[in-house]
């Protein structure tokens, strides 16, 4: 099912079309609006039927709502103890893209904690129609509803006390949860918490942690004024990076992970060594341990690529579920053999589930990636594939990568997709800009020539 996001006058953004993917790409020129499309991605993808998206909805201009709300009220009042209705999907995308519209300011106001930040549209396409399943069921003086759409099936329960005094609250639930899977598509039962932004500037989050926590992040991101002074005003935080700080604080250290084995492979392959958390030997504190040394070393003396892959690790070690990662240029600090590793990392995160969401600079990510599009429509001999140390896990399919080039046109950006031409994503701004550096190069060497 075709599902897209329209985005319209969104920072330095003209206009988007967005249908991601389990790995989407935004790649591209600076200050062209990856980090803002990647950070209201994040928050749609976090929303849950609380969201301010769905605020006032019966105070929505819009008559399918009244429609759609009859039907589900009278599903309701119906004595039968099992009892279906079907409703077109285009009823409930005309009620989500007025409620998208009458919203969307303020949702993006809360991302960014600041009311500069506008945008002028904001709506979901979905391409084909389909029927909407709404099942009541009463069993043991409670109703349970099934809701079932091509995505998923979701189900509610309320005591019939509830169902008789609060009808309208509970219509309104059900409406909620509609929406939202309208909203997410195949992401639609990511909850809150399973859905982590890490912003470029981890690497100092990460060692001005405690301290942040010590003045209070919930403060630090509120703008009310409590640390304005005469001389200075504290600026606040966004949203994401918020909720990435409160990630890295809720996380369980006495379960099983179910990305142990990535970490390991983490470890093994890029840092060199173990980041530790909470153990014994050093409370709370972060701490790596080199290959080959017993001593755990605080992570403000590790280098910087241990710095910039501790919260990922993390994350993969300790958190119980994670269903997605909003990932700002994950190649900082890499080496270009260790951003080859991240390509292939990026290729191994969604192959264990996790539906990722990266911006990046990097052409030598982009070309394996590209590679393991290639192989993976072929039949590879497996001592191919073991002379260049690859395993079936390392491929990915083109139809599973979704690459948007973003370029800078000055006072605003264009968004295009890249679609896959003989199963490779091919970016014109790096092959430009490599392009550009050869001639520059053989110029060079010809005036040395002369």
């Amino acid at each position: 099912m075709k599902h897209y996001f329209k985005i319209e006058k969104f920072g330095k953004i003209e206009s988007a079309k967005i249908e991601t993917a389990p790995l989407t790409l935004f790649v591209g020129d600076n200050n062209s609006g990856k980090s803002y499309l990647l950070s209201l991605l994040w928050a749609i993808y976090s929303a849950d039927e609380t969201s301010v998206l769905f605020s006032g909805l019966p105070e929505l201009e819009c008559s399918a709502y009244t429609e759609v709300c009859g039907d589900i009220s009278n599903l309701l009042q119906n004595s039968e103890e099992e009892q279906a209705i079907e409703i077109c999907s285009a009823e409930f995308l005309e009620v989500l893209n007025a409620a998208l519209e009458k919203n969307k300011d303020r949702f993006v106001a809360e991302i960014f904690n600041s009311g500069q930040v506008t945008i002028q549209k904001l709506s979901v396409e979905i391409q084909e129609e389909f029927v909407l399943r709404i099942k009541c069921e009463k069993k043991e003086r409670r109703m349970e509803i099934f809701i079932s759409q091509p995505e998923g099936r979701s189900g509610i329960s309320f005591p019939f006390e509830m169902v008789e005094k609060s009808r309208e609250f509970i219509v309104s639930l059900i409406c909620r949860d509609i929406l939202l899977g309208l909203l997410k598509g195949k992401r639609a039962y990511c909850k809150d918490s399973n859905v982590v932004y890490l912003p470029a500037a981890r690497t100092g989050f990460m060692l001005a942690k405690n301290v942040i926590n010590k003045v209070g992040r919930q403060m630090t991101y509120d703008v009310s004024g409590f640390y304005e002074t005469e001389s200075e005003v504290m600026e606040p935080f966004t949203k994401p990076i918020i909720r990435f700080l409160d990630a890295l604080e809720s996380l369980s250290l006495g379960h099983k992970s179910e990305y142990e084995e990535i970490a390991a492979w983490i470890e093994q392959k890029m840092a060199h060594g173990s980041v530790q958390y909470g153990s014994e030997a050093n409370g709370s504190e972060i701490c790596y341990v080199p290959d080959g040394s017993r001593t755990s070393l605080p992570l403000r003396t590790s280098s910087a690529v241990v710095t910039e892959l501790t919260p990922l690790l993390l994350l993969l070690k300790y958190k119980r579920r994670l269903k997605a990662i909003c990932y700002e240029e994950p190649e900082m600090c890499l080496h270009p053999q260790l951003q080859q590793e991240m390509g292939r990392l990026l290729i191994r995160l969604v192959g264990s589930g996790i539906f990722m969401i990266a911006t990046t600079h990097s052409d030598i990510m982009i070309q394996h990636i590209n590679n393991m599009c290639r192989l993976s429509e072929r039949n590879v001999p497996g001592d191919f594939m073991k002379n260049l140390g690859l395993v079936p896990e390392d491929l990915i399919n083109a139809k599973n990568v979704a690459v948007y080039q973003f370029t800078d046109k000055g006072t605003s950006s264009l968004v295009e997709q890249i679609l896959p031409v003989s199963g490779e994503f091919r970016v014109e701004t790096f092959t430009n800009a490599l392009m550009k550096m050869l001639e520059q190069t053989s110029e060079v060497q010809e005036f040395e020539g002369e």
